[in-house]
């Protein structure tokens, strides 16, 4: 298996995988992104990612998609928004590829954090990130929660008068 980190040509088969995660998590309709916005942030370096080829098939068996916020407290980290791997492929190390390219990136680039989220029920998810060496549950461990605004509540906040 070989990896590398995506390309513009990848986008069809990121947009694919990105719906296939989206329908194993039960959220098909929540993917609002297409093809064309996906290329152009990926180009102009909003996210990065890898992907993972098998060396028989040559097809794309997984990806792992990121991007970079900043902490006010320990400075700029890699957030890892997808990790997928294609069901035929699963059990067989391209996860785990993935996972190193990407710790591996957050190293030589001088990130201080790698994250992620898991949804509470994704328990094959939760067991492989558990195998992880230096993997800590934030929530277990610091008591964070994570809260957002959706489009309608970014309008609603700020047309606040409170």
């Amino acid at each position: 298996m070989a990896v590398r980190e995506a390309t513009a040509e990848d986008v069809p088969h990121l947009m694919g995988m990105i719906r296939e995660l989206a329908e194993y998590e039960k959220m098909p309709s929540s993917v609002k992104i297409d093809e064309t916005t996906l290329a152009r942030d990926l180009g102009r370096g909003a996210f990065g990612g890898f992907v993972v080829v098998d060396d028989e098939t040559k097809e794309v068996a997984g990806m792992l998609l990121y991007y970079l916020p900043y902490s006010t407290w320990i400075g700029q980290f890699m957030h890892m928004e997808d990790l997928y791997v294609r069901p035929a492929y699963r059990r067989k190390g391209y996860g785990k590829v993935l996972w190193r390219a990407a710790a591996q990136l957050s190293r030589d680039r001088g990130y201080v954090r790698f994250q992620w989220d898991v949804l509470n029920w994704n328990t094959p998810a939760i067991n492989f990130y558990k195998k992880c060496p230096g993997a800590v549950d934030l929530t277990e461990k610091e008591g964070w929660l994570k809260y957002r605004l959706d489009a309608e509540g970014i309008a609603t906040m700020a047309d606040s008068t409170d």
